[in-house]
């Protein structure tokens, strides 16, 4: 583990690519493997999961799910990070390695996909499909849509849209400092997120087309340089998606 740390420290880009390259790439064959390599299959088979299928592979797909999802969306976070650690190596300062912030940004979006997956297995359970249909579905899509609009929304999303004042104001060569930073920025995320992430109940368990439409609108509300037109026009489609569902 030393040795990956130290590795990681004198090379960071590389070994972040690196990294995030493989979890992303094994989120999506885990996918595609669920779904017996087939795309029809995958739509089928997740979209409307059986009353047989254990807490383990709801698990498995909602933690898949996660990771194919939130570390694009972390890019931005790890550049600026990767960018003030790069500055204080040319100084000879001592830096921690990225993948402690990852770990810590992590944390918080694992544990966000065991709690959906408790609540989706629960469903199963008691005789639902897991998805949310009708009028209840329009209800949680006004309710995403709201969410764009609100003051909480869009403080986590400033936060997350410009990382480095909170970076600069708390860095520290201490591992355990920047795991605290990696655990802030991803409630920060979760704060910006969950509203978007939570509509997996409305669209299926993780429908491909819904996956790639909200993994892009959350990169783009983070790097876009006025996010807040996206976000509003975002929250205004939900709303009216929510609105015709209930009264179609």
């Amino acid at each position: 583990m030393e040795l990956i740390l130290r590795q990681s420290a004198d090379r960071p880009r590389l070994f972040m690519a690196l990294c995030l390259g493989v979890i992303i790439a094994v989120s999506c064959l885990y996918l595609w493997m669920a779904a017996g390599a087939s795309v029809a299959g995958l739509i089928a088979a997740l979209c409307s999961p059986s009353r047989g299928t254990g807490f383990a592979e709801f698990a498995g797909m909602w933690l898949a799910m996660t990771l194919a999802m939130m570390i694009p969306s972390a890019l931005p976070m790890i550049s600026t990070y990767l960018d003030i650690a790069e500055a204080a190596k040319e100084k000879s300062m001592a830096i921690v390695s990225p993948l402690v912030l990852t770990a810590g940004y992590g944390v918080v979006w694992i544990a966000f996909a065991m709690t959906a997956a408790i609540a989706q297995w629960s469903l199963v359970a008691s005789g639902h499909s897991g998805v949310v249909e009708g009028r209840l579905a329009g209800l949680v899509l006004i309710g995403a849509g709201v969410y764009q609009f609100s003051g909480l929304k869009q403080a986590c999303l400033s936060k997350c849209h410009m990382p480095m004042p909170y970076f600069l104001a708390h860095w520290t060569d201490r591992i355990r400092g920047i795991f605290r930073m990696g655990v802030a920025q991803g409630v920060n995320c979760f704060g910006c997120c969950w509203a978007l992430m939570m509509l997996g109940f409305v669209a299926g368990l993780m429908n491909v087309a819904w996956m790639g439409a909200v993994g892009v609108l959350m990169v783009l509300e983070k790097t876009l340089p006025q996010p807040k037109a996206l976000s509003y026009g975002l929250g205004a489609g939900l709303i009216g998606a929510g609105i015709c569902m209930i009264v179609v």
